[in-house]
């Protein structure tokens, strides 16, 4: 099932008959505006309400967010270091072109977006639940630098050195200072009584794609809000 047009309010039945039958929902876009965070939330609670898992709707809308907002910069980053004409795969250009990149983005948002587009450089969100088994892919139009996976790795391992989310926080805040979001994720997930690896990060094709993972038999609802801000610094 693949949703055209975000201005289309969301049928909550045809969301619940698309869980039913194991049907993937969709929604395309080619950049990350406050709108279209709007609408993954809404179809995000729609979807969870049909799966009967509302509980953990703060968690994953926690989740979405911060995939979405590193596939639209990694989206982002290619089209401004191609028109600076650096090597985003050059660590020299890359590491002069990330001294500007998010001022000049953000107050040329509109340029960088058409860019995009131009490009074909899509976000795709993705929802699922089959066998049991409730699935978040978030995929971009863009492969992964040596560098990126590098640091994604780094995170991902850091993550399994906390054993809750205040130990990880205040070690983070003096140590890290950016690229907090997939840490963030795997905790927030693992409180959710996920023992295994649920969130997987790899390269296909032109793609990237961030994969959440989650088997319903083991899903243990949150009991206490964890009082997360937004604004965190995507990776």
């Amino acid at each position: 099932m693949r949703i055209e047009d975000i201005k289309t309010p969301l049928d909550p039945q045809q969301i619940e008959t698309a869980v039913e039958n194991g049907e993937t929902i969709e929604i395309v876009s080619y950049s990350l505006s406050r709108e279209i965070e709007e609408y993954v939330n809404n179809l995000l609670f729609v979807f969870l309400q049909a799966c009967n898992q509302e509980l953990i709707l703060s968690s994953l809308s926690y989740s979405s967010g911060e995939l979405l907002a590193n596939a639209n910069k990694a989206n982002a980053k290619r089209v401004y270091f191609a028109e600076k004409g650096l090597d985003i795969n050059n660590p020299e250009d890359y590491k002069q072109g990330m001294i500007t990149f998010s001022a000049e983005t953000t107050v040329n948002k509109e340029h960088y977006q058409q860019l995009q587009k131009d490009k074909d450089l899509y976000i795709k969100y993705l929802l699922s639940l089959k066998n049991k088994v409730l699935t978040v892919e978030v995929i971009n139009k863009s492969v992964l630098t040596d560098a990126e996976t590098k640091r994604i790795q780094t995170k991902m391992e850091s993550a399994k050195k906390y054993s809750s989310m205040e130990e990880a926080l205040t070690d983070i805040d003096k140590t890290e200072g950016s690229g907090l979001g997939l840490i963030i994720i795997i905790l927030m997930l693992k409180q959710l009584g996920i023992k295994k690896e649920c969130l997987q990060v790899e390269c296909k094709g032109c793609e990237t794609i961030a994969r959440i993972i989650l088997p319903l038999d083991e899903i243990v609802p949150p009991s206490l809000d964890l009082g997360l801000d937004d604004g965190l610094e995507c990776i």
